[in-house]
């Protein structure tokens, strides 16, 4: 199952934003959760696509020179 990055990067500003504090240790921790953050981040935009689905669709026979386009 694919990491839900939207998800994690919501909790974890949930978290930064209730440490509300001033004394160095809500700092310290703001900051610790800052570079979960940009973990975060780097890791969602650096993931490999997993499978890419291609649909082929049929080729379409080329017209022949001299023959009129249906379409003008």
């Amino acid at each position: 199952m694919p990491t839900d990055f939207a998800s994690v990067h919501a909790h974890l500003e949930n978290a930064q934003a209730e440490l509300t504090g001033s004394d160095p240790a809500t700092h310290q921790l703001r900051e610790a959760i800052g570079l979960l953050l940009d973990a975060a981040l780097k890791a969602e935009f650096s993931a490999k696509p997993e499978a890419d689905n291609v649909v082929r669709f049929p080729r379409v026979a080329r017209a022949r020179p001299g023959q009129n386009s249906r379409h003008g």
